[in-house]
């Protein structure tokens, strides 16, 4: 996989960059038009579209967190902050505990993104936690959405500070940075006489990129919680891909194909299409099972809802 990993050509860089300005377009348009059009079926719906926008430029972040967007790490973390802060996205804090996700993903109860209930973790029939566990798509998708990630990727920073001691910073400064970024946002709609359009423009953004975000995780990675032999395999096998087209593995920063991600996780997201197929011909030269994988989003729906009623039946 070495001739993957390179370092990206200027063509390559140019297309993430169209990507990006485009996707950024559509979200600023739509914004502009919530608040210069009379609120309506039609401003809202424009704000939902840019609220689909806005959740694959979330996307875009998982891949400066690897430094893979463009190959400048330090200039992508910045962006991402620029992105994050708006939505109260803790993106420094998130990008420390993804590190120890890639590390634990199959192998150690503290991932931080574990998706998956553990025997110990499932709770007595009858009982309100019970009821949530039964339908956790539901909750998590339309409850929890993307105020429930920011609160528990902020708990999840401080269990695992002992762990790692450069989290308490990382929460300290997105901290500051979200509360500079809304002070001003809050204090611009304060002064143009439009709190009420900003609270709620901010709330349909919340609850589209949410579902995205919350939905994407448990496609990647629920019900496959196992070790293997190695760290290798464990990371193949404990995550899933998704066969998609080439233009929708593009908009979601090669996330369709999440075990080579896992396996290989300085891969660009453009060749990881490559990345799987060479994967899936090596294990089946050595008849290892494939790769876990389904064959579209709209059929990950069913396949996680059985998923769920299992481990919730224990």
């Amino acid at each position: 996989m070495v001739d993957l990993s390179r370092p990206l050509s200027l063509s390559e860089r140019l297309f993430v960059l169209l990507r990006l300005v485009l996707l950024s377009t559509v979200l600023v348009a739509g914004v502009w038009f919530f608040f210069v059009w009379p609120l309506g079926p039609v401003s809202v719906a424009l704000l939902l579209v840019s609220g689909l926008a806005y959740a694959l430029l979330f996307i875009a972040t998982h891949e400066m967190v690897h430094g893979t967007l463009f190959g400048c790490p330090r200039f992508e973390h910045g962006l991402a902050c620029t992105l994050s802060w708006p939505m109260a996205w803790p993106h420094l804090t998130y990008a420390r505990l993804h590190r120890l996700h890639h590390r634990w993903n199959g192998s150690d109860p503290r991932d931080p993104e574990r998706t998956t209930l553990l025997p110990w973790e499932r709770v007595p029939s009858g009982s309100w936690s019970r009821l949530i566990q039964e339908h956790r798509l539901v909750w998590r998708l339309f409850v929890l959405g993307g105020l429930g990630l920011i609160a528990e990727t902020n708990r999840q920073a401080i269990a695992l500070e002992t762990v790692d001691r450069r989290l308490r910073l990382r929460r300290w400064l997105d901290g500051a940075g979200v509360l500079i970024v809304h002070a001003t946002m809050l204090g611009l709609a304060l002064r143009h006489g439009v709190v009420g359009r900003y609270l709620l423009g901010w709330f349909i953004l919340e609850r589209v990129i949410g579902i995205v975000m919350q939905f994407r995780g448990l496609v990647e990675h629920h019900d496959l919680w196992f070790c293997h032999q190695n760290h290798l395999l464990t990371q193949l096998y404990a995550s899933r891909s998704v066969i998609v087209p080439l233009w929708l593995n593009t908009l979601l920063g090669g996330l369709p194909h999440h075990s080579a991600h896992h396996a290989f996780p300085c891969i660009p997201s453009s060749r990881l299409p490559r990345a799987t197929e060479r994967i899936s011909a090596v294990l089946a030269h050595h008849q290892a099972p494939a790769l876990p994988m389904i064959q579209s989003y709209w059929q990950a729906i069913g396949m996680l809802n059985r998923a769920i009623s299992r481990q919730a039946r224990g």
